[in-house]
């Protein structure tokens, strides 16, 4: 089980009367607390970390948790980052930049 799989996920709700995602991205944060996985809200996404199982199984709940919202129509986008020579998390990909500005 590898843990420098790093993904950042988008989710796009249509058809709802309100133009707001908040309520989206907590459901979003709520079900990666129940699924324990390490993730950052940013303001265009969220960015998780884990394995590559444990990030598509919580996708796939992040995804049912708004279709029982009453949703009609999810549009969602996943970028994963499957990094096989070293270890690097979230933290330590920002620190990389940060260290270089």
């Amino acid at each position: 089980m590898t843990l420098n799989v790093a993904a950042e996920l988008q989710i796009v709700v249509l058809g709802t009367d309100d133009t707001s995602m908040s309520d989206f991205v907590a459901i979003a944060a709520a079900t990666l607390e129940k699924q324990n996985i390490n993730y950052q809200i940013t303001p265009m996404g969220t960015a998780v970390e884990g394995s590559l199982d444990d990030i598509l199984e919580s996708v796939k709940a992040i995804h049912e948790a708004i279709v029982s919202t009453g949703a009609k129509r999810i549009v969602t986008h996943l970028t994963i980052d499957d990094r096989r020579d070293r270890p690097k998390g979230l933290d330590g990909k920002v620190a990389s930049v940060k260290a270089k500005l």
